[in-house]
């Protein structure tokens, strides 16, 4: 990211901008105050870019412990007339909820912008989850973008919507959008000096205090009354776009980014000037008049959207409304060959077919193009992302590897959480295997099997422990967190299991960085989001502190102390919780990129072939040419020392330099 983009970029000028730098472009030349996130794959970018420059900027950028008190931060900060920005992933927008749908009850007096990225296919995520509906449950605006350009735009002009409608604005982004590149027009950058000033009072009576007099009840209608407003704005918006073609009988209605893959789908189909055409910038609320002209013009129309059907939904009830007999298409059912699935992404591919079925255009197959796909199917290597070369999770992981052999019959449950560490569930050497109700040993080939439930930040203490508390005695019950999500999700559950017991080891394998992410500062890491130094917190504190008798420590890179350690939490009675210490391996070598590093070595006659070292999983270890013995990828070996520990031949070692 270059700082001239965001600083000195002379308004006018075009730029190709990643879709989070342009989002983060657009709160600069709003004139954002304050802005907080939770690191997030599809979202974290945006931060990321808003926090290289906020001090010469001089706005407030921070990266928070969770999305609960991101959204809580940025609401108080709009709350005595800041600009707010709040940014985080769909999957964070839940952590959110309890103040997103809240904050609306009162409204704002400054500007509130929440960006959420979707996932659609979920690329980065545990759900496809859309976050589009939320609007209408918050009974607030949400527009959603196409490309890089417009989402700038869309956040610039979201603070000004943001304090004239005196509510919170979303902005929904997706993958494509967020993670794509496309050209940016630069607009002015706007500094106005903002003078905090607050009064319980403003505008009515107890404006901030939902439970003060009238009552949440007169403030939910206070809400309801903001909503023509929406309505309005909705109609007049310059990010929909309607164009109606005499005699034409098939209509188009396409929201953000499905606006481009139906653009596309018209031209390659040669229906220019033949479809009536929408491009929906608002997904709530819609402009219903510019829809409605669209059904009572056409005799069928399709819905083009990413994520699921919310807009199709919406247009089938303005038809109702309006008692249009117009056919609707898109994700919902339809005929054969007209619907998109409710699942994962669309393309271009995809809305050809479903665009010819609706208009009856036959679909002549392009031959060459599927020839040359099935070439490249053919020499694409199927594979699984893996922990970095010297991760230190893998010497925690592979210490509870040899701790658990010691009871080799039971059936362990390790509960896996969010970050890095998830890569412990991929199963990337799995088989179709099915059991049936009772408990059965499946033996883990590498480390990449070994975890056996994720779900959620911070889910996995709390599934332990209702694991023991249900008298689960087949095995051991582990669960398994990071620094970062300790700090965001756990603290809750570490207070409720010291509280209401269970024989659960809790492993916090502390790694200093929400490194999945790209590396961001948490409250391990002695950093801000800034890069200024802060206090650094003391895991194994705030869990003593929050009343677990039994916390043990080791270190990541020893796995012998990692061994023990666990050996010892085993045998102990009640909660325990183990932390394992071990900054990020490419952070450490980024740090000190200018010492001598050691070299790992393989000697070739000392090496059987056993295969051990590989499934450790670390991706810079592989076969030699001869297909038998072990050799190092020197590109990608970070010499952190953990292979050697795990071959029990001393065919690898370590040499020279500075371990």
């Amino acid at each position: 990211m270059k700082d001239d983009l965001y600083l000195a970029g002379k308004p006018g000028t075009d730029e190709v901008m990643l879709g989070n730098h342009a989002l983060a472009r657009g709160a600069v030349e709003a004139g954002v105050d304050v802005v907080t996130a939770y690191p997030g794959t599809p979202s974290s970018e945006i931060v990321e870019a808003l926090n290289e420059v906020s001090l010469a900027q001089g706005f407030h950028s921070e990266w928070s412990t969770n999305e609960k008190v991101a959204i809580d931060v940025a609401s108080g900060a709009s709350l005595v007339g800041a600009r707010a920005l709040v940014a985080m992933k769909s999957a964070g927008i839940n952590v959110a909820m309890d103040t997103f749908v809240t904050m609306p009850y009162g409204g704002v007096k400054g500007a509130l912008v929440i960006v959420v990225a979707d996932d659609p296919d979920a690329h980065f995520s545990s759900t496809e989850h859309d976050s589009r509906p939320l609007a209408r449950q918050a009974e607030i605006l949400c527009l959603e973008p196409a490309d890089a350009g417009e989402a700038k735009e869309m956040v610039r002009q979201a603070f000004d919507l943001s304090h004239e409608l005196e509510l919170p604005v979303l902005v929904r982004s997706v993958s494509r959008v967020s993670h794509g590149s496309a050209n940016v027009t630069l607009g002015p950058i706007r500094r106005d000096e903002t003078n905090p000033a607050f009064n319980k009072h403003y505008g009515f009576q107890y404006r901030w205090n939902v439970y003060g007099p009238p009552g949440t009840r007169s403030k939910h209608e206070w809400l309801v009354q903001q909503f023509p407003k929406l309505e309005a704005y909705a109609e007049r918006s310059p990010f929909n776009d309607l164009k109606l073609t005499p005699g034409a009988r098939i209509g188009v209605i396409a929201a953000g980014l499905g606006s481009a893959y139906a653009y596309e789908a018209i031209r390659r189909l040669g229906l220019d000037g033949k479809v009536h055409w929408l491009k929906l910038g608002t997904a709530f609320p819609l402009p219903t008049e510019k829809v409605s002209q669209v059904l009572e013009n056409s005799d069928k129309v399709l819905v083009v959207e990413d994520g699921t059907n919310w807009v199709e939904g919406l247009v089938r009830e303005t038809a109702q409304r309006i008692g249009s007999m117009c056919r609707i298409s898109g994700k919902g059912p339809g005929e054969a060959g007209e619907a998109m699935p409710l699942w994962g992404e669309i393309n271009t591919d995809m809305v050809v077919r479903a665009l010819a079925a609706v208009a009856a255009v036959e679909l002549k197959e392009d031959e060459a193009r599927r020839q040359l796909k099935v070439q490249l199917e053919g020499g694409v290597c199927p594979r699984s992302s893996t922990l970095c070369a010297g991760c230190p999770h893998l010497g925690s992981y592979w210490g509870l590897r040899l701790a658990l052999q010691r009871y080799r019959d039971d059936v362990h449950i390790l509960n896996g959480d969010i970050g890095c560490y998830e890569q412990a569930g991929y199963g990337i050497f799995a088989e179709n295997l099915f059991s049936g109700d009772d408990s059965h040993l499946w033996k883990a080939q590498s480390v990449y099997e070994m975890l056996d439930t994720i779900y959620v930040m911070g889910s996995a203490l709390g599934m332990a422990q209702g694991q023991s508390l249900a008298d689960y005695k087949g095995g051991k019950v582990v669960a398994i967190a990071g620094d970062s999500t300790f700090y965001h999700a756990c603290l809750p559950a570490v207070a409720n299991l010291a509280w209401n017991g269970g024989q659960v080891v809790f492993m916090i394998v502390d790694n200093r960085w929400t490194a999945m992410t790209g590396h961001q500062a948490n409250p391990s890491t002695g950093l801000v989001g800034n890069g200024s130094e802060a206090k650094r917190l003391d895991i194994s504190e705030a869990t003593k502190a929050l009343g677990v008798e039994h916390v043990l420590t080791a270190n990541a890179y020893d796995i012998k102390t990692v061994k023990s350690a666990l050996d010892q939490a085993f045998k102990l009675d009640g909660p325990v919780a183990l932390v394992i210490s071990g900054e990020c391996r490419l952070q450490m070598i980024r740090r000190e990129r200018n010492m001598a590093r050691p070299t790992t070595v393989v000697d070739p006659d000392r090496c059987n072939g056993c295969g051990l070292c590989l499934r450790f999983g670390c991706p810079g270890l592989g076969l030699g040419p001869d297909g038998k013995k072990v050799q190092i990828d020197q590109i990608q070996c970070n010499s952190c020392g953990l292979c050697s520990q795990v071959c029990n031949r001393a065919a690898i070692t370590v040499q020279g330099g500075t371990h």
